[in-house]
C-alpha cells in the first residue's frame, strides 16, 4: 500500500487500482458509489478535480476502486480519463453508464462495448454529408472475459436477482458495436437516427462519450479498457422511460455487471501474489541488471511460462522487462506469474539477496 498525495490530503491506495468512469452524476456515479466501501474523496493536485475512492473485495484481497465523472461528449470524456489515467495509473479502466437501445436491446439491458463507431466525422461537400467514422476497440482480454462472464452460471444466478418490477425481465447481455457522436438520438424519425441506420445499422446502442474514453486509453497502453453499458431507453420512448426510473435502474444493471466481473477478473490470479508498485521497481531493476538484453537471455521468459509474442522484442532490454511485469501484474502474457519469473531468475542467480528477498524465501 502507498500513500497517494492528492490536494489537501494523503490517501492510503492500495496497489491494485480500478478506475471507473461515468458522464453523470446524480443516475451514474452515485448509483455505483453504493458497490464500494471505505470511502473518501481524493482530488487532483492542479486541476481539484474531485474522484472518490473506495475498496472492493476480490478473492485476491482488497483493491482501490476509483470512481470519476467526465460529464457528456466524447471530447470531455476524453481529457478525463486521461487526467485521470495519469494521475492513479490503474490496472484497467471501464466506461460505465446508459446508452440509448438501438436493435436487439431492452430497457435495462447490458451491453458490452466490442467496438465503437464515432458517426460524426466526416466531410461535407455540394454533394452532402460523406461519412468518415472514426473507430475505438475495447481491450480484446476484457472484452472476451466480460462476454464469457455473461454466459456463465454464477452471472445466470445473480441476474435473477436484479429487480425488474417497473421494466421487462430478464436481463440480457450483449456484445457488440456502440455508435457514439455529440447528439442524443430521440426519435426514430430524426435525421441522426435515419443515418445511423444507413452507416452504422449493426450497432447496438448510442451513447456520447466511449470514442472519447476508448481513445484516451489507446495513448496509455498499460492500461486496458472497456465500455459497459446498461440500455435506458429505446429512442422514441426515451422521455417515458426516463420518468419511470430507468436510467438509475439501466446504471445499476451496468453497475453489478461491471464490479462481478471486476471480482471475476481478479479471482483469477487467486493464490498468485501480485507485485506492489515497490516490489515492480525492484523487479525491473534487478531484471535489467541480469538481462540486460530483454526476456529471451538464457529463455529466462520463456521459462517461467511466459509467450514471447506478447513483448515487442525490437524495444530494448528495460522496455521489454517494464512490459513484461505490466503483463504479470493484469494477469497476461501465458501461464507466466510473479512468482514463476522469480523462480526462473533464481533458477541462474540463486546466491542473489536481492532475488531472494524478492521471491521471500
Amino acid at each position: 500500500m502507498k500513500l497517494l498525495k492528492c490536494f489537501n490530503k494523503q490517501y492510503p491506495m492500495l496497489d491494485n487500482k480500478v478506475l471507473i468512469l461515468t458522464a453523470l452524476e446524480e443516475v451514474e456515479r452515485q448509483v455505483l458509489r453504493t458497490f464500494i466501501s471505505q470511502e473518501t474523496i481524493v482530488y487532483h493536485p492542479q486541476s481539484k478535480t474531485d474522484y472518490y475512492a473506495g475498496v472492493l473485495p476480490t478473492e485476491s484481497g482488497e483493491i482501490t476502486i476509483i470512481l470519476a465523472r467526465t460529464d457528456q461528449t466524447n471530447v470531455s470524456a476524453s481529457l478525463e480519463t486521461n487526467r485521470a489515467l495519469d494521475f492513479f495509473k490503474p490496472q484497467y479502466a471501464f466506461f460505465v453508464g446508459i446508452a440509448g437501445g438501438l436493435k436487439d436491446v431492452g430497457i435495462g439491458d447490458i451491453v458490452i462495448g466490442k467496438d465503437v463507431f464515432a458517426y460524426e466525422r466526416g466531410k461535407t461537400t455540394v454533394d452532402g454529408f460523406k461519412s468518415r467514422p472514426g473507430e475505438g476497440n475495447s481491450s480484446y482480454k476484457l472484452e472476451r472475459l466480460a462476454t464469457n462472464f455473461a454466459k456463465s452460471d454464477r452471472w445466470k444466478q445473480i441476474s435473477k436477482t436484479l429487480p425488474t418490477t417497473n421494466f421487462p425481465a430478464p436481463v440480457n447481455v450483449q456484445t457488440g458495436t456502440i455508435a457514439a457522436g455529440e447528439k442524443v438520438d430521440a426519435s426514430v424519425e430524426s435525421d441522426l437516427h435515419k443515418f445511423l441506420k444507413v452507416h452504422c445499422n449493426h450497432a447496438l446502442a448510442i451513447e456520447m462519450e466511449g470514442f472519447g474514453f476508448l481513445e484516451a486509453c489507446r495513448q496509455h497502453p498499460s492500461v486496458e479498457g472497456l465500455l459497459i453499458r446498461g440500455i435506458s431507453d429505446l429512442v422514441d420512448d426515451k422521455s417515458a422511460s426516463d420518468a419511470g426510473g430507468s436510467q438509475p435502474y439501466a446504471t445499476h444493471n451496468a453497475a453489478v455487471f461491471t464490479f462481478e466481473l471486476i471480482k471475476q477478473l481478479y479471482s483469477e490470479v487467486k493464490g498468485e501474489r501480485l507485485p506492489t508498485d515497490e516490489e515492480r521497481k525492484l523487479f525491473v531493476k534487478l531484471a535489467c541488471e541480469l538481462y540486460p538484453g530483454g526476456i529471451r537471455e538464457n529463455s529466462v521468459w520463456d521459462r517461467a511460462g511466459g509467450q514471447i509474442a506478447a513483448i515487442a522484442i525490437s524495444n530494448n532490454g528495460k522496455s521489454q522487462w517494464l512490459e513484461a511485469i505490466r503483463l504479470i501484474s493484469n494477469g497476461g502474457g501465458g501461464k507466466v506469474t510473479f512468482n514463476s519469473i522469480l523462480e526462473a531468475m533464481l533458477e541462474d542467480h540463486e546466491s542473489n539477496r536481492e532475488l531472494i528477498q524478492l521471491r521471500g524465501i
